[in-house]
């Protein structure tokens, strides 16, 4: 009786603690090589996507964010610069060396902007000047 009783007692706190555990929410980290930076104006020249492609050291990277860095002022040359981020993998994941993607959509972007810079870690940045 005592063993049932025991058993019941673990069995409510495991489903109570896997209930009210919080959702795990990690920050990502600045990638060490930016691979690829792409980007489109629309039609009008009212909306900027910029694309950017980094590479990981291993499968199992998610949640790519392309972040622009804050600034006080517009930068001088006109080159907006963004972080490129993902969150590492848990656990066992493949051994290859793999890709991640981001992209960041721009509602009305400055007059002045001639390109943007996409920075990884170190030498890892990718810079695009924008045609005229």
């Amino acid at each position: 009786m005592i063993r049932i009783v025991r058993t019941a007692a673990l069995a409510v706190a495991a489903a109570a603690l896997a209930t009210s555990a919080p959702a795990d929410d990690k920050k990502g980290e600045v990638l060490k090589t930016v691979t690829e930076a792409t980007y489109e104006f629309d039609k009008d020249k009212k909306k900027l996507t910029v694309h950017a492609t980094g590479q990981v050291p291993t499968g199992g990277w998610k949640d790519a964010k392309l972040t622009p860095r804050a600034t006080k002022e517009a930068p001088k040359d006109g080159i907006y610069e963004y972080d490129l981020t993902a969150v590492r993998p848990d656990g066992i994941v493949t051994q290859v060396i793999s890709q991640v993607k981001a992209s960041h959509a721009w509602e009305n972007p400055p007059a002045d902007i001639k390109g943007v810079k996409i920075y990884g870690t170190g030498a890892g940045a990718k810079t695009v000047k924008f045609g005229k």
